[in-house]
Formats: structure tokens, sequence, C-alpha cells
């Protein structure tokens, strides 16, 4: 009992008995988790390799990818392929409905008065 008592008293010192642990408002880990580009680096590597025919794999990779774009049974995605890293992807837009604009336009009576007419049809509907 008198252990309790005596820890209850003690102001605890930041960072734990150390005095380098976790200190709170402070992340412990603020460089965060490290990007790894191992699989990146690896595939660079090995397409820079020579191939027994004196060419790299990387030659050899965009010729099979130029015979399908001209000839083979997957042209479309082939070209867009070569056009996207030739050109950059073509850029995509969306369009987003703006539905606040109709209860923008609306002076507080009027939307007091649709409010009142949706909860009273709802009302009605579920015999209330």
């Amino acid at each position: 009992m008198e252990n309790n008592e005596k820890q209850r008293i003690e102001v605890k010192q930041i960072g734990g008995v150390t005095g380098r642990g976790f200190v709170p408002g402070r992340s412990g880990n603020p460089s965060g988790r490290p990007h790894s580009r191992g699989l990146l680096v690896a595939l660079r590597h090995k397409i820079a390799e020579i191939a027994p025919d004196g060419r790299t794999i990387e030659e050899h990779l965009i010729e099979v990818l130029l015979q399908e774009a001209l000839r083979g049974r997957r042209r479309l995605p082939a070209l867009d392929l070569i056009f996207d890293r030739l050109e950059g992807r073509a850029r995509q837009q969306i369009e987003v409905a703006d539905v606040t604009r109709e209860l923008r336009e609306k002076s507080d009576a009027e939307l007091q008065f649709t409010w009142i007419m949706v909860v009273g049809r709802t009302m009605t509907r579920n015999g209330h």
C-alpha cells in the first residue's frame, strides 16, 4: 500500500527512467519507415545486362513491345504503353457535379419550407 502511494506522488520523468524513451507529442520514429528501392534497382541492373547477341535485355524488351504494337494480338495496349512512356500519360479529367449549388441559391425561408415538406412527407409515409 505504501509503495502505491509513493508512486502516485512521484513526478514521472519525461522519457522514462533513462530520459531517452518516448516523449509526449514527439514521434518515436520521426523519419518514418525507410523507402525501399530494392526491386526497382535490381530490375534496372538486370535489363542493363548484355544478352548473348550483344544487345541489352532492355533493347530486347523494346523490340518485343514494338513487334506486339505492330503485329501482335494486343496492339492497342502495347501502343498505349509505348505512348505513355514517350509522351507521358494523358491528363484525365473528372467532372464533379455541384449538388449544393441549388441549396446555396435558396433563401432561409425557402430552405425551411423545403425541410418541412420533406420531413412532413417522410412522417406521412411512415404513419406518424
